[in-house]
Order: C-alpha cells, then sequence, then structure tokens
C-alpha cells in the first residue's frame, strides 16, 4: 500500500508528459485517400495518390499528385516533393489499378510496399478501371465532392445491391494466395465525367486479367457463392409462348431474399470432378411485364424461372472454366471434404475444374409478388 501512492503518481505524470510535443495541424498534413497505378502509352508505371485539401483560402477540395516511377516506393519519395505537407497513407480509402496493367502484369508485386508497411490501411478497396487510370482521377467532381469518397460510396453501395463485388487490400492478398479460389475485383469505368460500377473483374491466379462480369452475372456470382446477407436482384427473359406474350413483353425480375447454395463433390473413379450444386431459393417478384394470374400459374412461373436460373449459373460456370478460374471458392469446399484428393491436384486447381462437371439445380419459391396484387 505504501508503493502504490508514488507509483500512482509516476503513472499521472508520464500520461501528462506524454501529451506534450509538437503540435500537428490537419492543414500540414496530406492524407492520402486514393492510390492508383497504371502503365502508360510506353508501359511504364504511374502512380497518382488523391489527398483531401483542408485549406480554407483553397478552391479546390482534393488534389492529385502523379509521378512516374519503377516502384510505387520510389513514387512516394517523389510525389512527396510535390505536396506542401507531410504524407499520411494510414487513411487509404481506395487502390485503383489499371486494366491496361492487369493485361500484362500482376499488380501484387506493385502493391508489396502497402502489405509492408504497418502505417497503411489494408482495408482499402481495390477497384480495376475499365480505361486509364488518369480519366478517373481526373473526373470533373465539382459536383459530387471529393473524390475518394465518391469512389468508397459507389464501391460500398453497388455491393450492398448486389451488382458488384468488394474486395479489400488484404481480401486480394488472399485471393491470390489461396490456391482454393482465384481473384475477383469492382470494375469501374469512366463515362462522360462520371464514374460508373460496370461489374466484376475476373483475374487468372497468377494476378493477371482474365474476363469481365456486367452486373447481372456478378449478381449470379454472389449468390453461388452463398452471400446472400442482401437480397439479389436478377432479371429473366421467359420464352414468350410459355404465357401467351410477346418477346418484347416476356420479362421478368425478382430479389433473392434467401438462397442456400449446398456443394456436392465427388470424384469418380478416374478422378473426373463432378459438383452437384441444389439449392432452395426465396423470391419476391418486382416486375412482370406480361399479364398473368399469378395466384393461377404460380407453380408454371417458379419452374420457368427455375429453368432460367439454371442456364445463367451454369453460363457463368462455363465462361469461368473457358479460362481456368475459380470465382465460386468450389476449391475451399473440396479442400475442406476431400482433403486427400486436394492434395493430388492443388496445384493443377484451375484445369480440374475446368475439365469438371457442374450442376445447379435451383427450387424457386415465390414468397411475395408485390401489394398491387
Amino acid at each position: 500500500m505504501k508503493n502504490f501512492k508514488p507509483i500512482s503518481l509516476t503513472l499521472v505524470v508520464l500520461m501528462i508528459v506524454s501529451g506534450c510535443g509538437k503540435a500537428i495541424y490537419i492543414e500540414n498534413q496530406q492524407f492520402v485517400l486514393t492510390e492508383a497505378i497504371d502503365f502508360d502509352e510506353n508501359n511504364k508505371l504511374v502512380v497518382y495518390t488523391s489527398t483531401p485539401v483542408f485549406n480554407k483560402e483553397a478552391k479546390d477540395r482534393f488534389k492529385i499528385t502523379f509521378s512516374r516511377a519503377d516502384t510505387m516506393r520510389k513514387s512516394k519519395g517523389e510525389i512527396d516533393s510535390k505536396t506542401s505537407g507531410r504524407l499520411a497513407y494510414g487513411k487509404s480509402q481506395n487502390v485503383l489499378i489499371g486494366k491496361k496493367l492487369l493485361q500484362q502484369r500482376n499488380a501484387l508485386p506493385y502493391l508489396d510496399v502497402l502489405f509492408r508497411d504497418s502505417r497503411n490501411e489494408i482495408n482499402a478497396n481495390v477497384i480495376v478501371i475499365d480505361g486509364t487510370v488518369k480519366d478517373v482521377m481526373y473526373t470533373n467532381m465539382s459536383d459530387k465532392g471529393r473524390i475518394a469518397s465518391v469512389i468508397k460510396d459507389l464501391v460500398e453501395s453497388t455491393y450492398k445491391s448486389r451488382v458488384s463485388v468488394q474486395t479489400s487490400l488484404q481480401k486480394f492478398h488472399l485471393q491470390v494466395k489461396d490456391k482454393g479460389m482465384t481473384p475477383v475485383l469492382t470494375e469501374m469505368k469512366p463515362e462522360k465525367n462520371e464514374l460508373a460500377i460496370t461489374g466484376t473483374t475476373l483475374l487468372h491466379k497468377d494476378g493477371t486479367y482474365a474476363a469481365s462480369l456486367n452486373h447481372q452475372e456478378t449478381s449470379l456470382l454472389i449468390l453461388l457463392q452463398g452471400d446472400s446477407k442482401n437480397s439479389i436482384p436478377l432479371t429473366f427473359h421467359i420464352p414468350p409462348d410459355l404465357f401467351d406474350t410477346s418477346k418484347e413483353s416476356s420479362f421478368v425480375s425478382f430479389n433473392i431474399k434467401k438462397a442456400n447454395p449446398k456443394i456436392k463433390a465427388k470424384f469418380e473413379e478416374d478422378d473426373h470432378l463432378t459438383i452437384d450444386i441444389p439449392m432452395k431459393v426465396q423470391i419476391d417478384l418486382t416486375e412482370r411485364l406480361f399479364p398473368l394470374d399469378v395466384d393461377e400459374k404460380k407453380k408454371e412461373l417458379e419452374r420457368a424461372i427455375e429453368i432460367e436460373l439454371q442456364k445463367a449459373c451454369e453460363t457463368l460456370i462455363k465462361k469461368a472454366q473457358k479460362y481456368q478460374l475459380d470465382p465460386f471458392q468450389f476449391g475451399v469446399h473440396v479442400r475442406a471434404f476431400h482433403y486427400k484428393d486436394w492434395k493430388k491436384i492443388e496445384d493443377n486447381w484451375g484445369k480440374v475444374l475446368a475439365e469438371a462437371t457442374v450442376h445447379i439445380s435451383p427450387k424457386v419459391i415465390i414468397k411475395s409478388i408485390g401489394v398491387l396484387e
């Protein structure tokens, strides 16, 4: 008890002393909220950064800084020489990668510095730019806000709507390194002074560009990944003769409210892989362009949607198989439940999946047809 008071007094003094130091003013800090890399016309690495401007006298709300360098680490020094304050990378929200770079190289080595420095933010969104990074960074944001916030909000809102994926730096690193999956990244495109999330970029296992998915294909990808926490929107064209309607009006839209795809993998005696995916799908109708008595024809409509959903999923899977990709993470399941077989094929998983037989068996249940009926 006698020693307690001196110790307490010492701690209080240390706390007071630790708060005494040179003040850091936000106006003198350059918080890098967006970093971007691309190849220029000569296939040389170019690096951009976006930092907010807090000076009340400044007209612009953010500043774009550009540099050419062999590595991102080297570019930091050059960018630092062009800014009036100290660069701080711990608040990064977005990392943009030009498609031109991905068509030639794996981007992960260029991002190595972001993983090695503990001050960097590894939860930043990774986004592929369909076009040039320059066009995105210099998009007119006068009526939108700071470019970093606009991009971050776009990525988050489209992911919540389940028409695009959301991949952080940490998740991207895992997707490249894990043998049971291939990387998927948000894809963005500059369009007439606007920024639009156009879907999803699929990468080869070596990190190079493979293919792109539109919004509908992305929604199907998210469904097959089992990510149905939020509603998944889909629109299908039903054969017109099924409900005696015209080709132009034979569309039905719905939200998948609940789905539970169950992956059942099996290796045959000749090591051929078969994957069966039965799933119960509960949907709410959101649009129907043709007249129909749903109470009377409910089973027929459910069956029609089942057929179109099955075809769409299997078409998407065949697209991935064409490029020996596994954005669905089927390999993770095979590794978990067929470990001995997995160890034989893990280094050749893309080819094994490309040659596999995959069946989708959806069971659609219409839970709601809307308030008007």
